[in-house]
């Protein structure tokens, strides 16, 4: 069986790399049978210097795509393309814009689980950013994300209280 590795590149708050995510999972599944594939995810950060709180997410993504009427382009485009991909996209549910950091270091520890945890973690991310409108950048909402994905949640506590792969999740 042939073997290929997909290093993927993206942030768990860009609505485009989830959509690229449900694709490449059906791609992945239309060749199992003949290729063994391995995506690692890689951290990118599209807003890294946001406060760790975040902000406004309306707000933020007015003013990044120039105003409320090409937020309501972009998102009505989104929800059609999502939809053909088993995504249902609520984007009024989105309050806050989060720093990522937190759930990129998250999304590095499910690898110890290995990948299948790891994309499991980064689509639970997605899911719960994109379709709840859970705040990805709150220690409770990705402590419950971890546990959801079978990581032990005491652990990944400490290390979501601690500096540990900062530096390495944050690295240009």
């Amino acid at each position: 069986m042939n073997h290929v590795n997909i290093d993927v590149v993206s942030d768990v708050v860009c609505p485009w790399c989830y959509i690229g995510k449900a694709r490449l999972d059906q791609a992945i599944a239309n060749v199992a049978a003949d290729i063994l594939v391995t995506v690692n995810w890689r951290p990118y950060q599209l807003n890294p210097d946001l406060p760790p709180e975040g902000v406004d997410h309306k707000a933020h993504l007015a003013a990044k795509l120039g105003g409320q009427a090409a937020v309501d382009r972009a998102h009505e485009m989104l929800a059609g393309l999502g939809e053909q991909d088993g995504i249902t996209f609520d984007f009024d549910a989105v309050k806050i814009s989060p720093n990522t950091l937190d759930a990129h270091r998250l999304i590095r520890w499910a690898l110890t689980e290995g990948g299948d945890t790891q994309s499991e973690v980064a689509t639970l991310l997605f899911k719960a950013n994109f379709e709840e409108g859970r705040n990805i950048g709150d220690h409770a909402v990705l402590l419950d994300i971890a546990a959801e994905a079978g990581l032990d949640r005491t652990v990944i506590a400490a290390l979501l209280a601690s500096d540990a792969d900062k530096d390495a999740v944050s690295k240009k």
